[in-house]
């Protein structure tokens, strides 16, 4: 009996024993679990501080740009170049010292949406001005530096020559030795070494240092274009202007220039010689509309009282409403014309030389009512 009660008595100590190692493991456990949980935590955090830096290291750091305050000082010109982007302006426009940085500029630019209708050319601008306005100011065209030229319809290349000679302040004379180089200007093989006719009557931009041959050029390529616009094929150019050139010098109003040409086109078809004061009045320039006799017999193909069919070429500028016309005449019966009115430009029209006669009659009374 008594080593069985001693045998119980060791063998509950023991299982106490071992309660109590498992409960001490179990709290050792959870001592390093909170540990590492810990350490975890801490180390989440350094990764997100890190993480979060390296990232806000791309972000831009908030500059601010160089930009002038002021409409500006003194005077510098600048070159605006065809093809120039906003970069290229700003970086001439710094270069000068016209503005503090290219980025004020390239910010005025993207801003505003008529920066892309800034023309190349030369620019008077001045020193030191804010971004802003130096923008609006190349938008402005009374800023550029331009030489300009407006040359009528209906004159001669003698007109036209000194026009470009104050245009350029070259002489005249050496505006007509560039004249003389037609191959340097362009002028088609059909003009036969001709400019009259070939220089079209517009108003024309240039830039500074503008030279005759490049004034001379540019109106003949104009011709070229108004040709090729109204549809004339190449080997009617000369023709085409000739006719043209005939209807500016005889018709006053727009209305008649189709009918005037129809007037040529069938004379020429009927082998009847045109008869043009026009053409007399190349030949020997004088004051009043008419012609003399003496002038009226004056040998040269020029003469249409002499010869039939077109003069040799053009004898003054015709505009585009002239080439229009010439190449799409009015069609109708009409073998004569004569302006009526010397102001209005009236003018009226006859199938026949009887009613051609009686047409003149109005004229001639016209004539005398208003003193000639």
């Amino acid at each position: 009996m008594t080593d069985l009660f001693e045998a119980e008595t060791v063998s509950t100590t023991s299982l106490d024993l071992r309660r109590l190692q498992r409960q001490k493991r179990r709290a050792t456990r959870r001592k390093w679990t909170l540990v590492a949980t810990a350490v975890a935590l801490v180390v989440l955090a350094l990764g997100a501080s890190v993480a979060y830096g390296f990232l806000n290291s791309f972000q831009p750091e908030e500059t601010t740009v160089a930009d002038f305050e002021g409409s500006g000082q003194g005077t510098v010109q600048v070159v605006i170049e065809a093809g120039d982007t906003g970069t290229d302006i700003a970086n001439t426009l710094y270069d000068a010292g016209v503005v503090a940085s290219t980025q004020a500029f390239i910010q005025a630019w993207q801003s505003n949406p008529d920066s892309a209708g800034i023309t190349p050319g030369y620019y008077f601008m001045q020193r030191e001005m804010k971004a802003v306005y130096a923008l609006q100011q190349l938008l402005d065209p009374n800023y550029r530096d331009v030489r300009r030229i407006t040359v009528r319809e209906g004159v001669r290349l003698e007109y036209y020559y000194q026009k470009i000679a104050d245009l350029t302040e070259y002489t005249y004379d050496e505006v007509e030795a560039a004249a003389a180089d037609t191959e340097a200007l362009g002028l088609p093989a059909e003009a036969g070494g001709n400019l009259e006719g070939w220089l079209f009557p517009s108003t024309y931009e240039f830039n500074p240092g503008v030279t005759p041959q490049d004034v001379l050029s540019k109106m003949v390529a104009t011709t070229v274009s108004k040709l090729q616009s109204v549809g004339v094929p190449q080997d009617q150019w000369q023709r085409v202007l000739t006719v043209a050139s005939l209807v500016e010098a005889e018709a006053k109003l727009d209305e008649d220039r189709p009918m005037i040409a129809g007037v040529i086109y069938n004379r020429l078809e009927a082998d009847m010689p045109l008869q043009f004061d026009s053409t007399v009045k190349y030949l020997s320039p004088s004051e009043g509309a008419f012609t003399s006799d003496e002038e009226r017999a004056i040998d040269s193909p020029y003469n249409t009282y002499l010869y039939t069919g077109l003069p040799p070429g053009p004898i003054m500028g015709p505009g585009e409403a002239s080439i229009q016309a010439a190449w799409l005449p009015a069609e109708h019966d009409y073998m004569y014309f004569v302006t009526t009115n010397l102001i209005t430009g009236e003018t009226a029209y006859a199938e026949t030389y009887s009613e051609h006669l009686k047409n003149v009659e109005i004229l001639q009374q016209w004539y005398a009512e208003n003193g000639g």
